[in-house]
């Protein structure tokens, strides 16, 4: 899946001048991505609740309105996830004329589609088995549709069955993860496509994996733009982007949709695309949301930061979030802290329990 840390800056908008269905959809997609990598970096046992709410930037009370605990964001993080790479998975094995490339177009998909988000590849296939019966039972729901479609596509017999083979797989892509973090693994292709094809051909070597399967986009919002510019035909056209859309689960592309129509609205009292937008709204439920900026930060957001550090060397995390004008303190502390992290900005222990943040160059 794709990083959720990168977004055009048209997207990048007032959450609270959005519809309540909006919003409610970009903090649940918050919460879930801070479970992940919470529970990526400390494992499920290690995985705090209100660490997860303030990596979130969002209150213990916002984060129990949404779930009910930690496993039941886990469950949902894995069903977008599988909402997101399932059907690619599937069209790569529909490609191919036999079962043979069928089944390593899709391993090259799945590895493809690990690679893009390390964290996620790690929660989902490490943590997973240890989050309970709950969370592995969906995770076997999901799978059952790769799993139907490998078994009916023509595999021999052979003496062990396609579940047990992509578990194994699954075991040495957490290892890859585990101990060779740098390495793509889709530089491991032909290796794993040989060990998984090996009990049910002759000769897997000689079943060469193609170039690296793509990533399928989300449609940009230029795109949607432009749609809206072109009258009543382009609003035709982008209901059928919606609708397609809402099929996919393909939350990046609704939510664009609905940011459009309310700039469209709030910038020329022009109502063009309501019946999109209610469409795009009624669908953000169960969307995934891979790719967008869920912390709604980009250059323009860090630069204030810097700036306002730099302007006011040894605030504290409550003087900048009152100098910025930001809601949440958890927000800026998470932000300082990526930042110190990029080797922007330093931090101190105050003279009381703060700590106090200076430029990296600055020496006190």
């Amino acid at each position: 899946m794709s990083t959720n840390t990168c977004g055009a800056s048209k997207e990048a908008v007032e959450l609270d001048a959005l519809p309540v269905q909006a919003q409610a959809f970009h903090r649940r997609a918050r919460i879930v991505d801070a479970a992940v990598r919470e529970i990526a970096e400390h494992g499920y046992e290690g995985a705090a609740v209100r660490a997860i709410a303030e990596r979130a930037g969002v209150s213990l009370r916002a984060f129990y309105s949404t779930f009910d605990g930690k496993e039941d964001a886990l469950i949902w993080a894995y069903d977008v996830a599988a909402a997101y790479a399932i059907p690619q998975i599937l069209r790569a094995i529909q490609a191919e004329r036999d079962w043979e490339r069928g089944a390593a177009a899709a391993l090259g998909a799945y590895l493809a589609i690990l690679d893009c988000d390390r964290d996620w590849a790690v929660a989902c296939l490490r943590d997973v088995p240890a989050a309970g019966e709950r969370v592995r039972a969906a995770r076997d729901a999901v799978r059952a549709p790769v799993l139907k479609a490998l078994e009916t596509r023509g595999a021999e017999p052979a003496p062990v069955g396609v579940s047990t083979m992509l578990t194994a797989i699954d075991a040495i892509t957490v290892d890859g993860l585990r101990h060779a973090p740098d390495q793509p693994l889709l530089a491991r292709r032909r290796e794993l496509t040989a060990f998984a094809l090996a009990p049910f051909v002759d000769a897997p070597d000689a079943i060469a994996p193609r170039g690296a399967p793509s990533i399928r986009p989300s449609s940009p919002a230029e795109e949607i733009d432009s749609l809206l510019d072109d009258g009543a035909p382009g609003v035709a056209a982008l209901e059928l982007v919606v609708q397609e859309a809402a099929s996919m689960r393909d939350g990046p592309t609704l939510w664009r949709v609905v940011v459009a129509v309310q700039r469209r609205r709030h910038s020329t009292g022009e109502a063009r695309g309501d019946h999109v937008e209610r469409l795009a709204l009624d669908a953000l439920g169960r969307a995934w949301f891979f790719g967008l900026a869920l912390d709604q930060s980009d250059e323009s957001t860090d630069a204030r930061y810097l700036r306002f550090v730099a302007a006011h060397p040894g605030s504290s995390g409550a003087e900048v979030q009152r100098g910025l004008g930001v809601r949440h303190l958890s927000q800026v502390n998470r932000k300082l802290r990526r930042l110190e992290t990029d080797g922007y900005v330093r931090r101190e222990l105050g003279p009381g329990p703060a700590n106090r943040w200076w430029p990296a160059s600055d020496h006190a």
